[in-house]
């Protein structure tokens, strides 16, 4: 049976590629906090998990296999990357539920999809989320991409698989867990990871979530994202893979590295065996330039009013353990967000223990 009702309101998506106004530069995270998960998933609040970078000495000259050790991996099933249960887990330890009024919970990878959304069509950024009003905060979880674990196994999902790998592997070989420590590089098992949990203002909003972060730098005393993509360089890349380096490929690094925090980003490019011959670094702050198709201050002002919308419509029915009411708020075509309300179990992601949480037991940060 479907529970889910409509009161008719829709956000309209204004595809613009300038600026609403000159305002609006995108803001720098503050750090809140740790999360450290082993290979057992013990979690910890604290950089047990961290991973030191072990940059090449020089980036234009290396020989990095991505695919040694490709059939002898250890595979397992992705986390659900939609749930939010690290952050509130996190907020029960060190947030009173004093400080929990009016804060926006979430993840990163929810926040970029959700800034995505002015800077891409339909077909390239669909999403559906659940929000629940709590504690006075507004917590989001994402709820469009179950069974994908299943779709990735299928045989024609090959590339996808081993491309997977590929990035993995290239930060294992990049990173060691303590600077004075050598890993085996050739052994497959995944190690543990490491999140930051950052906050950002967007004017009213105030936000917390969590982001994972591969590997930090202690020279530059700053965290580097790792990436590999397929080999271009300026001599053979093409129009089309020009346009979509920039258009998607760039957004995705400077939206994901914005949010973490992270200084700096280093992109392994090899060929169709796995081979990387060449590093290149980006600095987060230098990505957004008047040549590409799209600009920050579109995605700040999105976020911004997307998330006054939000806030609106759910604070209208009030706190959920008193209604159970869920808000679902999802793209539903190329110019619009469209809100239903639900009270449906399988939306209700807010685990009871957290609901009943009170002053006592609350760490004060």
């Amino acid at each position: 049976m479907d529970r889910r009702k409509s009161d008719g309101s829709t956000f309209p998506i204004r595809r613009i590629m300038k600026p609403i106004s000159e305002s609006g530069q995108f803001p720098s995270p503050v750090k809140r906090g740790h999360i450290s998960v082993d290979r057992k998933m013990n979690i910890t609040f604290d950089e047990s998990q961290m991973r030191y970078l072990k940059r090449p000495e020089d980036l234009n000259n290396v020989s990095l296999n991505l695919d040694d050790g490709y059939e002898d991996r250890e595979e397992k099933s992705e986390e659900n990357f939609e749930d939010i249960d690290l952050m509130i887990k996190w907020i029960s330890e060190k947030l009173a539920t004093s400080e929990l009024n009016n804060l926006v919970v979430s993840r990163r990878c929810i926040l970029t999809d959700i800034m995505f959304t002015p800077c891409k069509k339909y077909a390239h950024c669909q999403w559906k989320i659940a929000v629940i009003l709590q504690h006075g905060a507004y917590h989001i979880c994402r709820f469009d991409r179950n069974n994908r674990w299943e779709e990735v196994q299928k045989p024609h999902n090959r590339l996808w698989r081993k491309s997977h790998y590929w990035g993995w592997k290239m930060e294992q070989l990049l990173t060691e867990s303590k600077p004075d420590e050598s890993d085996c590089t050739k052994t497959q098992v995944q190690h543990g990871k490491y999140l930051l949990v950052n906050q950002l203002n967007i004017n009213a909003h105030s936000l917390v979530f969590n982001c994972e972060i591969d590997a930090y730098d202690e020279n530059t005393d700053s965290f580097v994202e790792i990436k590999t993509k397929k080999n271009i360089s300026p001599e053979n890349i093409s129009p089309g893979e020009d346009a979509i380096f920039k258009k998607f490929t760039l957004l995705q690094w400077w939206a994901q590295s914005q949010l973490g925090g992270v200084k700096e980003i280093l992109c392994g490019f090899r060929d169709n065996e796995g081979l990387v011959t060449r590093i290149e670094s980006f600095r987060t702050s230098s990505i957004p330039n008047s040549e590409l198709p799209w600009n920050q201050k579109v995605c700040f002002h999105f976020l911004d009013n997307l998330l006054t919308w939000i806030k609106k419509r759910v604070s209208v029915t009030g706190e959920f353990s008193a209604n159970r009411i869920v808000h679902l708020f999802e793209r539903s075509d190329e110019d619009t967000i469209s809100h239903n309300t639900t009270t449906e179990p399988r939306y209700q992601f807010l685990p009871e223990w957290y609901l009943n949480i009170g002053e006592k037991g609350h760490n004060q940060h």
